[in-house]
């Protein structure tokens, strides 16, 4: 078989490209995977969630997530906005304890490298800081990849399978024109981190908590290892961008100003990050 010639091309190394790497590799294709970046790099979406844990099973992660610094996560809280909390939905009371019923908080930089070098393990070619371009066509069939390397370099990829597994970004999708909004998701997320906030004890320390805010919103609250916790609000864009706001902080802060409980636990906290935001994630295709 020729160098440039795989079973299976796939774009984008996050978790969906990693974790067909490996399972591919594992029963004997030659799989390529090609990212735009180079691992560890930042992601948001640290919350996993407890059926994540057959999945993670099937790919022989389990073992390496309990040995991790992650946060064991075991329920999840909601708070009204009068800053009223719920008591704890502890997945264990429908669950079985030893496995559905905990999963982790994870930093997705962290997370994201243990399941691309899992696949590197399971025998998965993993090509980063590479950008895939175009398809290639053969009529109407997808036969491989046109892609550039960081340095400027192009060179082509074939596979009788390419797998698209670039998220939000949708390359195909994008590129086909598939990609429509979702006209009834107008939502915008605003987040950031923070060190030294006031944190749940015992088996709610990894808890995560919605809370709410008015006009169909809601505050993430994420507790991460070394202390940190992620906090973001999504709303109705036009909430958000009430008054005149239009940088993430002047949206993330007047919402923890106005919110009890948030304020509250993060009244000794710093913040260790920028801030950030997207509205980018309520399409189909």
């Amino acid at each position: 078989m020729q160098n440039n010639h795989f079973d299976v091309i796939i774009i984008g190394a996050g978790p969906a490209g990693s974790s067909a790497a490996t399972i591919l590799a594992e029963n004997g294709r030659r799989v390529l995977v090609l990212e735009r970046e180079k691992f560890p790099r930042y992601h948001i979406g640290e919350s996993l969630i407890p059926f994540t844990f057959p999945s993670l099973e099937r790919l022989g992660m389990v073992d390496r997530l309990r040995d991790s610094a992650f946060v064991k996560k075991y329920s999840v809280q909601f708070i009204s906005p009068e800053g009223d909390a719920s008591q704890p939905f502890y997945f264990f009371n429908r669950y079985d304890r030893d496995t559905v019923a905990q999963t982790w908080q994870v930093m997705r930089a962290d997370f994201d490298l243990m399941l691309l070098d899992n696949a590197r393990d399971k025998g998965a070619e993993v090509i980063e800081e590479i950008a895939v371009k175009e398809l290639i066509w053969d009529e109407d069939k997808v036969v491989g990849v046109r892609a550039r390397t960081k340095g400027g370099e192009e060179t082509e990829f074939f596979a009788p399978l390419t797998f698209d597994a670039t998220g939000k970004e949708a390359f195909t999708a994008t590129r086909n024109g598939w990609r429509e909004r979702d006209p009834y998701l107008n939502k915008v997320a605003a987040w950031a981190y923070y060190e030294g906030a006031i944190r749940q004890e015992g088996i709610d320390e990894g808890a995560t908590v919605v809370a709410f805010v008015p006009n169909k919103g809601w505050f993430w609250w994420i507790p991460l290892h070394d202390n940190r916790v992620s906090l973001g609000i999504v709303a109705e864009g036009k909430y958000l961008t009430r008054d005149g706001a239009r940088k993430p902080q002047e949206m993330l802060e007047r919402e923890i100003d106005n919110n009890i409980w948030v304020k509250e636990r993060l009244g000794p906290a710093k913040r260790i990050s920028d801030f950030y935001i997207t509205n980018e994630y309520t399409h189909h295709s």
